[in-house]
């Protein structure tokens, strides 16, 4: 394979050194992923579906942690000149857009889940009164209740 792209470029672009970097760095990029994927899917069989929202959030700092791995390794990356400044830079845009959106996207998770809650309490409160009236509870008892019960 190596020859045919050196054959087709008419120069030698491709070494096997190279070849097999690349390779190695694909196997242990593949190694990784299955790991967090196995890691995920344990994850919400013993923590059920309900901890999507928290497995959301261990992933996002997962991708944070390996987009400082990457700031980190930059200099290396550079040094070794496997890729231009300009990539550098479009893979450095890359990231940060991500990491933006991802805290875009916790921010947005956040107010929904607020959101749930205070209707779910909203709709609690609602019951509550309901029932105490059925009860035969004067406004007083069913207020105490009703902050007790919900906090509200």
């Amino acid at each position: 394979m190596i020859e045919a792209v050196n054959s087709e470029a008419g120069e030698k672009l491709l070494s096997t050194s190279a070849m097999n970097r690349y390779a190695q760095k694909m196997r242990r990029f593949t190694e990784r992923t299955t790991q967090a994927r196995n890691l995920a899917e344990m994850y919400l069989e013993r923590c059920g579906a309900d901890s999507r929202n928290k497995l959301g959030k261990v992933i996002n700092e997962q991708i944070r942690l390996a987009a400082y791995d990457l700031m980190l390794e930059i200099d290396e990356i550079k040094s070794k000149d496997e890729v231009s400044d300009s990539e550098l830079a479009d893979i450095l845009l890359k990231v940060s857009k991500s990491l933006r959106e991802i805290e875009q996207a916790e921010k947005l998770n956040a107010e929904r889940t607020e959101s749930i809650r205070k209707d779910a309490l909203s709709e609690a409160a609602k019951v509550v009164e309901q029932e105490g009236e059925k009860a035969g509870f004067n406004k007083e008892k069913v207020a105490l209740i009703r902050q007790q019960i919900i906090g509200i």
